[in-house]
């Protein structure tokens, strides 16, 4: 895994190195430049070196007469097929790097080469015969790349600190995408909260050329179910398709592991890959809470699962005590993941890389995308359960959940689960298509938001339900049949690709460590395009193929037991750990003199979180979040701040 930057369009050269260094520990292992001065185009690179450790794999690499340039961060899980119908047809290899295959596939059919991948990666490549400069993005977004353009000048990095070394690239807010970030807690689109600094999105590519940029879509998937295969036939399809994913990634000629949560997804990756390779060592990290911690966010404890998992399968289990300094890891994870991002989970999946590379594992293997490849989520549940509750009169539907939702908040608290979920249930039964999606979505509330941003803020930027307009995007762009199967490609396209995958990345990449995700494996995911709704959702049973497929290698009581959350406990972090400086980033002071939020309103968000009049604990967190970030990345240039 690596770090890519570079610049067309211009020539500056001496820049390269700086915005390399700024992602120093995206590649330890080695660093290149490369530039042009008549084409004005120059190329950066760190490399973690992961497949032929030799220095044949440095980068920039080009191809035999130097008309094709690559700058390459990522993995092709299928290039070894490549790599030999390539070397039949007479190209020339040097090393035995993927990064290579790019080249020669590239050679032979331009920009249409994605659509021969299978694997995860962010990649520049320079063709000088036509004087062109292609970013491309993996078809989940599973491996960042952001770019920054003026009209003409193109600046590309990885990361966000490496397009900050740029001198012109402005820190300035981008404060219309504050009600986005309130609502999802992360920023979905190509937007950052920095000003003219985009993300190219999961499945696109974007071509300059002679100063003009021109976007597209070059992956998209159509959900057509086929009725004409069997139950049977759909659970041995999935797992001999989950085999071939898993076995897929295992390639690495450094030590490789896996996340082991003890859930299905993370059990079910650790299962394939003990049937794969019966008699290797297979080490698994994972962390456990201590249950104090857990009565306030009502969260089942995974680890005595994941215990389970690794004796069933034999596996080594390497395990600690989720506890630690969360304003301090907190900065630090700011710092690492650049954008915004109020997901408590970062916490444990940085720890997790940590302790990994520690151990000597530079490549971990992650269950991130099983829920929405099939159906694990509550909101798949929910969708279901509203097309049932739909036949419903409103009349007698509407009152009765209103009165259970204020009798369960009265007797439990707003913060338990009971009454968030019946709330939830209530407001999506109202409306119906991209507003129900928006709700399954949204962490506050349209209300919640506009009552504490400042009226000043409100008139200058405008209000608007912003939010809802960046899921219809993907809502709209769905191809194919089924609400649920929607509701998957939304989550894809949206919060696997801007925010799972970002933290996932940037956390790991923070200690140099490489995640795959088997689920996002290509084959995989146009296989399960073609399973009906009925089959993946089985009644209420989530992810049911998969469950089946599984039971071969796992005890039932594991894969079929109630779905958790592979998170930390952030209610009772932010009544506790994080308590005492909340005053402090959010005090009315600050909070004015940033002029985005009104200093009465988010005071009585504190009180009301405080005394459990209400559940604003993820809204908390949010503000507090996003004021750490202001300080490192608009008070100062992407500087890790201390507190």
């Amino acid at each position: 895994m690596c770090g890519i930057c570079g610049y067309v369009g211009d020539h500056q050269p001496d820049l390269l190195e700086p915005m390399c260094r700024a992602m120093e520990t995206r590649g330890p292992d080695d660093m290149g430049t490369w530039h042009d001065a008549a084409a004005q185009v120059g190329f950066g690179h760190r490399r973690l070196s992961i497949i032929d450790l030799s220095a044949a794999g440095h980068q920039p690499m080009c191809n035999e007469d130097q008309t094709v340039w690559i700058s390459y961060n990522g993995e092709l899980y299928n290039f070894q097929g490549h790599r030999q119908h390539l070397i039949d047809r007479g190209h020339q290899f040097k090393s035995h790097t993927d990064t290579e295959v790019l080249i020669h596939l590239y050679e032979e059919m331009g920009p249409e080469f994605l659509n021969e991948l299978n694997g995860m990666f962010a990649l520049a490549i320079w063709d000088q015969k036509k004087r062109q400069l292609l970013l491309a993005r993996d078809h989940a977004g599973v491996k960042p790349l952001y770019y920054w353009y003026d009209g003409r000048r193109l600046f590309f990095a990885s990361e966000i600190k490496a397009l900050l070394r740029v001198p012109g690239i402005p820190r300035e807010l981008n404060a219309s995408a504050i009600p986005d970030y309130l609502a999802f807690l992360w920023l979905p689109g190509e937007e950052t909260m920095l000003k003219g600094i985009k993300k190219l999105e999961p499945g696109n590519l974007l071509v300059w050329r002679d100063g003009t940029i021109n976007k597209r879509q070059w992956f998209s998937i159509a959900y057509e179910p086929d009725e004409s295969v069997s139950e049977d036939q759909w659970v041995e399809k999935v797992h001999d398709g989950f085999m071939e994913a898993t076995r897929r990634q295992m390639v690495s000629d450094v030590p490789l592991g896996a996340f082991l949560s003890g859930g299905t997804d993370s059990s079910a990756i650790v299962a394939c890959m003990r049937n794969s390779f019966p008699d290797r060592e297979i080490k698994c990290y994972t962390y456990y809470c201590d249950p104090k911690d857990m009565v306030r966010d009502q969260f089942e404890e995974d680890y005595p699962f994941a215990k389970r998992v690794a004796e069933h399968l034999n596996v080594t289990l390497d395990s600690f005590l989720l506890r630690p300094n969360c304003i301090s890891l907190l900065t630090k994870m700011i710092f690492s993941v650049e954008e915004p991002d109020a997901d408590p989970t970062v916490f444990p999946n940085y720890l997790i890389s940590k302790r990994a590379r520690e151990d000597g594992t530079t490549v971990l293997l992650s269950g991130m995308g099983g829920d929405e490849v099939f159906f694990g989520y509550r909101s798949h549940q929910a969708l279901r359960l509203y097309q049932r509750l739909d036949k419903l009169p409103s009349w007698l539907l509407g009152p009765a959940l209103a009165a259970a939702t204020s009798l369960t908040a009265s007797a439990m608290g707003a913060q338990s689960a009971l009454p968030r979920r019946l709330s939830k249930l209530r407001k999506a039964l109202s409306g119906h298509g991209l507003q129900r999606h928006m709700t399954l979505s949204d962490w506050s509330s349209s209300e919640a938001r506009r009552a504490i941003l400042d009226s000043q803020f409100i008139e200058s930027h405008g209000w608007s339900d912003a939010p809802e307009n960046r899921l219809k995007e993907y809502f709209d762009g769905f191809r194919g049949a089924g609400d649920l199967n929607r509701r998957s490609y939304v989550l894809i396209q949206s919060f696997l690709g801007a925010h799972n995958f970002l933290y996932t990345d940037k956390s790991s990449m923070a200690v140099s460590l490489e995640v795959r995700v088997p689920f996002m494996d290509v084959e995989l995911l146009r296989l399960c395009a073609r399973i009906p709704e009925h089959h993946q959702l089985k009644g209420q049973t989530t992810k049911y193929l998969l469950k089946k497929a599984m039971e071969r290698y796992l005890p039932r009581d594991i894969l079929h037991r109630s779905k958790t959350g592979f998170g930390p406990p952030l209610r009772t972090w932010v009544a506790a750990d994080l308590d005492h400086v909340t005053d402090e980033l959010l005090a009315p002071s600050r909070i004015r003199s940033r002029g985005f939020f009104d200093p009465i309103a988010i005071q009585r968000v504190l009180e009301d979180n405080r005394t459990n009049k209400a559940d604003h604990a993820y809204l908390v967190y949010a503000l507090m979040t996003l004021e750490l970030w202001l300080q490192t990345f608009i008070d100062q240039p992407g500087v890790e701040v201390t507190l």
